[in-house]
């Protein structure tokens, strides 16, 4: 039992630091960092194009505040957010936006390393 005692102090004290993904919320400004793990409600705006054009120019955000880049992560996400585009109306630019559910990780953008969410989760908000 005195051996068990510290073990058990060990693990918890490993639990208690394990990261938490970052709450955003689409009616307030949010701030994220390379690495984080994001859930919560957020602006998607998307082109709504004809031919295969995925994820072209599509950002996430809180209402009137800046946005970061957006991506699919998992097949569930890109099925939800084709399903997003197709239903969803376009505004007078080509432009879908929707408050969407989602969750992922703050990776880099390829060659210009912006910020953008990964989205591995995917779904309208109600």
């Amino acid at each position: 039992m005195r051996a068990f005692l510290p073990l058990m102090l060990c693990v918890v004290t490993v639990a208690s630091c394990a990261s938490k993904p970052v709450r955003i919320a689409a009616d307030r400004c949010w701030s994220v960092s390379l690495g984080d793990k994001v859930e919560g409600t957020a602006v998607l705006s998307a082109y709504k194009a004809r031919f295969g054009c995925t994820e072209c120019g599509a950002s996430v955000a809180a209402r009137d505040c800046p946005g970061m880049g957006f991506a699919i992560g998992s097949g569930s996400a890109d099925q939800a957010y084709h399903r997003i585009l197709r239903t969803a109306p376009a505004n007078g630019n080509g432009y879908v936006q929707q408050v969407v559910f989602l969750s992922g990780k703050v990776v880099p953008n390829g060659a210009p390393g912006r910020l953008m969410i990964r989205a591995e989760q995917l779904r309208l908000a109600h």
